[in-house]
């Protein structure tokens, strides 16, 4: 196994460059952490931080004021190195973001359990359109008058979604409410007026929907999903999205409708 360090600088972004396709859907939140940490230096890194390296696998440790963040293959090598390195006795208070099952595999080794979940996630592909559920509808544009009754259903989502942990200031949502209607990036369903679901695209990935509770188990998200996800694919030929892995429901609907599972990931908090 071949270890380089963040002190190696060209092995070290070199590696970066050519062997990690941060474009992957994947890597979604690797790419951010990678930007902010190299890119911008918004993110100061400790000397801790490394790339492990064995044949064609690879796992990347980036240790942050605050955050750890480990991706990539869960070989035993990997979960041996990294549960050397790692004093978690340290790291109280720390959160941890990365592969789902390399986390899992070095934690459990350390035998860890000062730990709260912020959110176990699977990541989804969809490469074909057969099972979507269309009809001749297509889901609405909002207006910019419908700004605040979504700023209130978005405002929902998070507290449910977060079971109220991770809320969200409503001048914030209101904001990035407005910029989806001007964007076209927000697709909605209305019954009598009223709005009963919204889904945000972020091309060619599905970001947040959300189906008031008393309209739920009609099918609502699942029709508002397909259709919004045959947007993205006919623009694509695929569209991605993620989901909570312990939300069953939200699970069920995107396999379903086609949805394929790609990959998991987690977000912990050490306690």
């Amino acid at each position: 196994m071949k270890i380089i360090t963040i002190n190696e600088k060209d092995d070290f972004f070199h590696f970066l460059n050519y062997n990690i396709d941060v474009t992957e859907y994947k890597y979604k939140y690797l790419s951010n952490v990678l930007h902010y940490a190299f890119a911008t230096g918004q993110l100061p890194i400790t000397e801790n931080t490394r790339i492990l390296r064995l044949d064609t696998y690879w796992a990347i440790y980036i240790e942050t004021d605050g955050k750890l963040f480990i991706y990539g293959d869960t070989l035993k090598e990997f979960t041996l190195e990294l549960q050397s390195i790692i004093n978690f006795e340290s790291f109280q208070g720390f959160e941890i973001m990365g592969d789902y099952n390399l986390v899992y595999s070095i934690i459990r080794g350390k035998n860890v359990t000062n730990f709260s979940v912020i959110k176990d996630r699977i990541f989804y592909q969809l490469n074909n359109k057969g099972l979507l559920i269309l009809n001749s509808e297509t889901p609405l544009l909002p207006q910019l008058e419908d700004h605040t009754e979504l700023t209130e259903m978005m405002l929902a989502y998070y507290v449910e979604e977060y079971e109220g942990k991770r809320n969200k200031e409503k001048a914030f949502i209101n904001a990035t409410i407005i910029e989806h209607i001007k964007d076209n990036s927000i697709y909605i369903l209305k019954e009598s007026q009223t709005i009963v679901a919204f889904c945000t695209i972020s091309d060619p990935d599905i970001g947040i929907i959300f189906v008031r509770p008393d309209f739920r188990n009609r099918n609502l998200g699942k029709l508002l999903l397909s259709q919004c996800s045959k947007i993205l694919f006919d623009k694509n030929q695929k569209s991605f999205l993620m989901t909570d892995l312990n939300n069953y429901s939200s699970n069920k609907m995107c396999l379903d409708i086609g949805y394929e599972e790609i990959y998991k990931h987690t977000n912990l908090e050490l306690i």
